[in-house]
């Protein structure tokens, strides 16, 4: 048998720059499309409700604003979330504030005793910050319109807030300057003043640091105002977002969601659930099971390319593994059962699984398991945007492979029991935590 040396790469590679280290066998699509099938307006990274109200107070307070700051980038509404964090970070503690977006960006802005702005905010705020992550799920609730400004349920969830939180007329538009409604106007000249200097510019002794976190707390949503969103959520045209949320929110279920696992949480809600949101998860059950063979078989190839040292790893060498035999025995059963249930999913999700299926279908053998997974990944680096990205291995004439620097992997796989891609289930059980006791 030859085997072939590869190159060494040097610590030193600039080629590497900007690299799709991220979802290497391209199984994320496939797996965000499962989930926005049983929780459509959701996202991961969603875990405060009441991050739906502070949008809706952003878009009263920016509605006669249409500026953008002298940037020619940043827009009011962002300008309005920089103010947020910023008195989250001079007026509340850690516990109220807990999964605000950006807060560590924040905190480190106060304690540099830099003022909020572009550079020292969010690289993409838009995404990230609490207008980008929450966007998806005002619009589906019709708080928000594409634009930010306010819809019906909008004006209904600020109505409730301001008589909640007892601050008169924040909504009227009548009230003299000199009334209690006048906070609006301290907010909004904080946000046309933000965005002609391009960072915020209030003083500490300020008095809109103090009513963003007595009034916009994530950790203090109103009894009303929490059930007015939950209601919202909970609406039939969510499909079975209403049902995933009732499910969660039992304290046996809710307790299950805090120690264990999306895994653990999708199996044990499954004999619970009606007979159609079952068979979505039992849809996504299937698929992950069928991913975690592919993912397990690729870290054992990062893994023994990383332990041949200088030498490349050839397919005689990983199908010497007993692990990876068991895996490809295992595979055309777990292939099998997915394609099963992915045939009844909406027709974009099935025609996805039958591009990434293609490659192991027929694989019997440690050997073709080796060439599958390879081909894939190469298949995989090519399509992504803009110009494609590089492999995570050097390939010799002779088909073994080294796998490069970045992606070395020097612990022995364990087996998988958890899921690498997110179903927002951790979302709802968050929300779900701030809904318990608040109901209307």
């Amino acid at each position: 048998m030859t085997i072939a040396r590869m190159p060494f790469l040097t610590l030193l590679d600039p080629v590497t720059s900007g690299e799709g280290a991220l979802d290497p066998l391209g199984l994320a699509t496939t797996g965000d499309r499962l989930a926005n099938w049983i929780l459509p307006g959701l996202a991961a990274r969603m875990s405060r409700p009441r991050f739906l109200t502070a949008m809706a107070v952003a878009a009263v307070v920016c509605d006669e604003i249409d500026d953008i700051a002298v940037d020619r980038v940043t827009p009011a509404h962002i300008v309005f979330e920089w103010l947020l964090v910023e008195g989250f970070t001079r007026r509340a503690d850690d516990k109220r504030i807990r999964g605000t977006p950006g807060i560590d960006k924040a905190r480190r802005a106060r304690d540099a005793r830099l003022p909020m702005c572009a550079k020292s905010y969010l690289k993409t705020p838009s995404v990230f910050g609490f207008h980008g992550a929450y966007k998806r799920l005002a619009l589906d609730t019709g708080i928000l319109d594409e634009d930010f400004h306010l819809c019906d349920n909008g004006y209904t969830l600020v109505k409730i807030w301001e008589a909640e939180q007892k601050i008169e007329g924040f909504l009227d538009s009548s009230l003299s300057r000199n009334s209690s409604g006048n906070v609006k106007q301290v907010l909004r000249s904080a946000v046309r003043d933000g965005l002609k200097c391009e960072h915020t510019n209030r003083s500490a002794a300020w008095s809109g640091w103090s009513f963003f976190a007595d009034h916009l707390a994530p950790s203090e949503i109103g009894e009303r105002e929490a059930g007015f969103i939950r209601d919202l959520i909970l609406d039939a045209k969510g499909d079975r977002r209403g049902e995933i949320f009732k499910l969660i929110e039992q304290p046996d279920n809710l307790k299950v969601a805090d120690k264990e696992s999306e895994a653990a949480l999708v199996r044990h809600i499954i004999p619970q659930s009606s007979p159609e949101l079952a068979r979505r998860l039992e849809t996504i059950k299937a698929y992950e099971e069928f991913c975690a063979l592919m993912e397990d078989a690729f870290d054992w190839l990062r893994y023994l390319s990383s332990q041949a040292g200088a030498w490349a790893l050839s397919r005689a060498e990983f199908a010497d593994k007993q692990e990876i035999r068991i895996i490809a025995s295992e595979l055309p059963r777990r292939l099998e059962i997915a394609r099963q249930f992915l045939n009844d999913a909406p027709v974009q999700i099935d025609r996805e699984f039958d591009q990434i299926a293609v490659f192991f279908e027929g694989v019997e053998s440690a050997a073709e398991l080796y060439d599958a997974l390879i081909d894939r990944h190469a298949q995989v680096q090519k399509a992504k945007q803009p110009e494609g990205k590089r492999e995570w291995f050097e390939r010799a004439m002779d088909g073994s492979a080294f796998v490069r620097i970045p992606y070395r992997l020097d612990e022995s796989p364990v087996k998988r029991e958890w899921w690498n891609r997110p179903y927002r289930l951790m979302a709802v059980r968050s929300f779900c935590r701030d809904f318990v006791g608040r109901k209307a």
